[in-house]
């Protein structure tokens, strides 16, 4: 049985330096640290034995070249793995886990979008990962200071954050490509934290996102109040495949899924370990997103059971799809300044989950429903 970790907000200090943080999330949820640590492991394994006995060198080899990248994410990564009892290399391994699986795997999906119009405008995604991973999503809320704007993260315990949000009305999302020659750099959860730390603006974000040295292929969604684009990053390449601004048009949709979509990370695609639902939803999305008309409508695109179980909101059924399944995801609405964050499925699980955050103080404050 998998110990539940209750979708916790873990609560970083102004007062504490990122490495004492780490300590503090990795003892206080050190139980299940060690538990994902261990599936994944196995996971990773199962699928591909010819790494077992080149995890610690890869690990370690991601652990250099993120502090190379983020000095301060590789002090959390420190202090997480220090407060949790574990090596450094399987903390790394936790946080990239994706990057070691991409190589064969097929049990990641995720499902990312923006809207923007006249009057309203909303960016988010859907969190799909192998259904073990569901009882340990966790938020990281770090307030703000006079150098950086706040910031709320889509996380797993030990992780550094899988999406997040910023006070300046920025957010990164993510959702995974598989592309060969996949080489060892950083790991992508420090990208997402240090991009919205760091970013100020949106040219920023794409700066920073767009010029990353990774380790393996992921589509970043990039997005603000007026202008949102899909990077593509690879060791290969960096393309913006779409991109949408307010000012160019009242009315602008992008979206993305987990297949290429730009020329040159086509020519270096994995296809063989390409989602398998991962054109039909889509289609969904591309059917669907124009009819939205509001915040509410999002969310419920985001949720929809459409054409399961190849839906938006995934569900494994043996042998229908990839083995992944909807962990949770987050919206954010950049004119009323909230978020919503979910966990599980509203429909289906019985420990489904979410919250509602606001800006204050250029910090995040969780609200009532």
């Amino acid at each position: 049985m998998l110990a539940d970790q209750n979708f916790p907000i873990i609560n970083y200090e102004l007062k504490n330096s990122r490495e004492k943080d780490g300590e503090i999330h990795g003892e206080s949820f050190r139980n299940g640290i060690k538990e994902l640590i261990e599936i994944r492991r196995n996971l990773l394994i199962q699928k591909n034995p010819t790494l077992k006995n080149k995890l610690s060198e890869l690990a370690m080899q991601q652990f250099r070249a993120t502090k190379e990248f983020s000095k301060t994410m590789a002090e959390e990564l420190q202090g997480i793995s220090r407060g949790a009892a574990s090596t450094i290399e399987d903390i790394v391994l936790l946080n990239n886990y994706t990057d070691f699986r991409d190589i064969i795997l097929e049990d990641e999906g995720c499902t990312s979008l923006q809207i923007i119009k006249e009057k309203w405008s909303v960016a988010g995604q859907t969190w799909d990962m192998h259904k073990s991973a569901k009882n340990y999503v966790c938020l990281i809320n770090i307030p703000g200071s006079k150098e950086n704007p706040g910031q709320l993260f889509f996380s797993l315990v030990g992780c550094l954050g899988m999406m997040g949000v910023n006070t300046k009305g920025l957010l990164i999302g993510v959702n995974n490509i598989n592309t060969r020659n996949a080489k060892a750099s950083i790991v992508w959860p420090a990208l997402v934290r240090h991009s919205i730390e760091k970013s100020q603006n949106f040219e920023q974000l794409e700066s920073t996102v767009s010029t990353a040295p990774v380790t393996s292929g992921h589509n970043y969604l990039l997005s603000s109040h007026n202008q949102g684009a899909m990077w593509e990053v690879s060791p290969e390449a960096s393309e913006k495949v779409s991109y949408i601004d307010l000012e160019k048009s009242a009315e602008n949709y992008i979206y993305h899924t987990n297949h290429c979509l730009g020329a040159e990370n086509k020519a270096v695609e994995e296809t063989i370990s390409t989602n398998s639902t991962t054109h039909e939803r889509y289609e969904i999305i591309k059917k669907n997103i124009t009819k939205t008309s509001n915040f509410n409508e999002v969310k419920s695109l985001l949720h929809s059971h459409d054409n399961y179980p190849k839906s938006i909101c995934s569900h494994y059924e043996s042998n229908a799809q990839d083995p992944s399944t909807t962990c949770g995801g987050g919206l954010y609405d950049f004119n009323a300044q909230s978020l919503y964050f979910w966990r599980g499925c509203p429909e289906y699980d019985n420990n489904f989950r979410s919250y509602n955050f606001t800006i204050e103080n250029n910090s995040f404050k969780k609200v009532a429903p």
